[in-house]
């Protein structure tokens, strides 16, 4: 028998349940075929190291299939199988690396840990047509549908969400501490809004607008002499 150990580099044998070994040592025995001729032996202590003997006649064929894998070739269940010991590794936050006798034949990839978000909180608003207003805990989730039809998933205490229900199917402005969360292209986007306060917006055509505001009279540039300085005097 020879031996060929699987160490993890950031696990102990106390932090692997017993389904996860199982899911290790199922892969393991795919990257490593020759099934009748491996053999698990034990989980050993320092970094988590599952070490498996082989039968000296299978030895050389277990090598020369894990190598060939190594360089992405071998049978399509060995390389499932290291695919999936590195998709393991990714989710356990931890390196890896198969050794014979102590010494490395295949190191796994070393996962990449993404970086948290960079996120703010300011004062934000959001307007459409608000749709849902329910829950039972003490934070009341909100649902409005914005102007491109989407579903604004937003937040309210119960006080506010009694008030805003009476405006259930109609159209609002609401406002609050928005969180906002930087993508990955450079632009932010409003993950999360916590409305404190709201009005509720009339919902009239383009030439209904354009009247009342007519209606509500305004400044006749034609009476101003200099209407270009005026407009700059009144910005200060």
């Amino acid at each position: 028998m020879k031996e060929l150990t699987l160490y993890l580099d950031d696990l102990t044998p106390g932090q692997i349940p017993l389904q996860r070994l199982a899911e290790y040592l199922h892969a393991l025995a795919r990257l490593y075929g020759h099934e009748d001729a491996v053999h698990f032996d034990s989980v050993n202590a320092g970094s988590a190291r599952l070490l498996s003997l082989v039968e000296d006649d299978a030895y050389p064929k277990v090598i020369s299939q894990v190598q060939e894998v190594s360089s992405g070739l071998g049978p399509k269940r060995a390389l499932s199988g290291f695919e999936r010991l590195c998709e393991l590794m990714a989710e356990d936050k931890t390196g890896g690396s198969l050794r014979a006798g102590g010494a490395p034949i295949l190191q796994f990839p070393i996962p990449k840990h993404e970086d948290s978000p960079l996120r703010l909180i300011k004062p934000s608003s959001v307007q459409g047509r608000l749709y849902s207003v329910g829950g039972k805990d003490e934070t009341i989730p909100v649902r409005i549908e914005g102007a491109d039809r989407e579903t604004l998933h937003r937040e309210a205490s119960i006080d506010v969400a009694e008030r805003l229900g009476q405006y259930l199917f109609k159209t609002v402005r609401v406002s609050g501490d928005g969180q906002w969360e930087r993508e990955p292209d450079g632009s932010w986007k409003l993950v999360k809004l916590k409305i404190s306060s709201f009005v509720k917006l009339e919902d009239i055509g383009f030439k209904d607008a354009v009247a009342r505001l007519k209606a509500a009279g305004g400044v006749n540039w034609n009476d101003i002499s200099d209407a270009h300085s005026e407009i700059l005097d009144s910005r200060g």
